[in-house]
C-alpha cells in the first residue's frame, strides 16, 4: 500500500556545481521544508525517489538544498521539475478547526443555494489571504472554467473533509 504524501515544493533548477537544488517551496514559511529530513521526489510519470536532506538554507523566496547522493550539477539537472513531497504522517498534528491546504484539493464546492460550483484544484497564497482555485466544466463541456474564491470566513461557511465538500457563500459567476 502506498503511504499518503503531501507535495511541499518543486525543484526549479540546479544551484551551483556541487549538486545543490533551487527549490520553490509551497509552504507558508520557506524554511518549513528544511525541517523534513526525508524528501520524496516525484517525476512527471509519478515515479517516486527517496532522498535524505543533507543541508539547506533559505535564499529569498527559494530554498537551496543538498540531497544525499546528488553531488554534481548534472545530478541536480536530472531532478529539475520534480515535485517534492513528504510522508503525510511526518506533518505536525493540527489544532481543531485547522486544515492543510493539500486536504482541500479535490473537494466539491457547493454554495448556499446548493449549487455545485466545481472542484478545488489548487490553493495559492497571494499575500493577503489564500485563494481557492475552483474548476468546473463550462456549459459546452469542452473547456474548464475557473473561479477564484478567497479562503476566508466571510466566504467559506464550512470545510467538511469527511463528506468531501466545501460550503461557500459565493454565487456562480461572481
Amino acid at each position: 500500500m502506498v503511504k499518503p504524501q503531501v507535495v511541499m515544493g518543486r525543484v526549479v533548477a540546479p544551484y551551483g556545481v556541487r549538486g545543490w537544488l533551487k527549490v520553490r517551496p509551497f509552504t507558508a514559511a520557506q524554511d518549513t521544508l528544511l525541517t523534513y529530513q526525508q524528501w520524496l521526489l516525484i517525476d512527471l510519470q509519478g515515479v517516486t525517489r527517496v532522498y535524505r536532506l543533507e543541508d539547506g538554507k533559505v535564499h529569498g523566496a527559494y530554498v537551496l538544498a543538498a540531497l544525499e547522493g546528488v553531488t554534481t550539477r548534472e545530478d541536480a539537472v536530472m531532478l529539475q521539475g520534480m515535485s517534492i513531497a513528504v510522508p503525510r504522517e511526518s506533518l505536525p498534528a493540527l489544532d481543531p478547526g485547522e486544515v492543510y491546504f493539500a486536504d482541500l484539493i479535490g473537494l466539491t464546492v457547493i454554495n448556499r443555494e446548493n449549487e455545485t460550483l466545481g472542484t478545488v484544484t489548487a490553493v495559492q497564497e497571494y499575500g493577503a489571504q489564500p485563494v481557492l482555485h475552483v474548476t468546473s466544466p463550462t456549459e459546452d463541456g469542452k473547456k474548464l472554467a475557473e473561479t477564484l474564491i478567497p479562503l476566508v470566513e466571510a466566504y467559506v461557511d464550512a470545510i467538511e473533509l469527511a463528506e468531501g465538500r466545501l460550503k461557500v457563500d459565493w454565487q456562480r459567476g461572481d
